[in-house]
């Protein structure tokens, strides 16, 4: 068996590994070498399987003189990359990560069987393979109401290129729930959200009653996901049940694309709840951690 090569990011072929990112079987954006790039700020390494036929990506950063490897923020999964139904078992990269890093905490996608008795997480997805009226007959009966009521009131969503106002209403509306994404993590996804938008895969909605901004989302467009990564309502907007319009737009506009809309999850019940909405399929993804004190 060909060897799991450790690489430092200078050592890492862009060309082979986005190829093996967009034909594995979860072509997520997080895994392309610029998305990495710009969110961890070019800290990052990798697992690599002979002539790239699969690829782990290890983000490091140092505390105390430690390396540690860590999962950024707005970034929900990395693990394994490679073609669907890959001989390939977690185990063999996860002993392969070299033991200077003190600490690993990553999420695991689940292009490959998650390892036995690891914590799992629920993530929500929803294919929009289907016309946007096969798909909405299978949007629960608050949803419905809740664009009516918003369309009643003279909702209306736009696509816009601005991402900062909605980064800026993310963290004044969910900041204090997410005391650990700092200053400088936002930052790095401002950096992360115009590096998309130049490759065209940024997607930014606003809500509007009249001239008032409502709410906001960021959507990160891969070859297959469109990731709903950043989003937030006003006050109002909360009031008026914008984001459910916000959603719906997504939907409409990307309906029959073949496209999967990932909710990207939650821990918090009343936002897993309000995915649940849109009829959306349960999936789970992997949470490793290794201490060696």
């Amino acid at each position: 068996m060909a060897e799991i090569r450790f690489l430092k990011r200078a050592e890492i072929d862009d060309n082979k590994w986005n190829h093996c990112i967009q034909s594995s079987g979860k072509p997520f954006i997080y895994g392309e070498t610029w998305y990495l790039d710009t969110i961890t700020d070019n800290s990052w390494c990798a697992l690599v399987f002979a002539d790239y036929e699969a690829v782990f990506p290890l983000p490091v950063k140092s505390k105390f003189a430690l390396k540690l490897i860590y999962q950024p923020f707005f970034c929900q999964q990395l693990g394994v990359f490679c073609k669907p139904g890959s001989e390939f078992r977690y185990a063999d990269f996860l002993k392969s990560i070299p033991g200077y890093f003190v600490r690993v905490h990553l999420h695991l996608n689940s292009v490959l069987p998650l390892p036995e008795g690891i914590r799992k997480k629920k993530n929500y997805v929803l294919g929009l393979n289907r016309s946007y009226e096969s798909i909405k007959d299978n949007f629960n009966r608050d949803a419905l109401k809740n664009l009516k009521k918003c369309n009643e009131a003279g909702i209306t969503v736009v696509s816009v290129e601005d991402f900062s106002a909605t980064i800026q209403l993310y963290r004044q509306v969910w900041g204090g729930l997410n005391p650990h994404v700092q200053s400088q993590h936002y930052a790095l996804f401002a950096n992360a959200c115009a590096e998309a938008q130049k490759r065209g895969k940024l997607l930014v909605y606003q809500a509007y009653a009249d001239d008032q901004l409502m709410g906001s989302a960021i959507f990160l467009k891969s070859s297959a996901y469109l990731h709903y990564v950043c989003a937030a309502p006003t006050a109002e907007g909360r009031k008026a049940g914008v984001m459910h319009s916000i959603i719906d737009t997504a939907i409409r506009e990307h309906s029959g694309t073949g496209f999967v809309l990932d909710f990207e999850g939650s821990e918090i019940p009343a936002v897993a709840d309000f995915y649940c909405k849109f009829g959306p399929e349960e999936e789970f993804y992997g949470v490793y951690e290794r201490k060696l004190f």
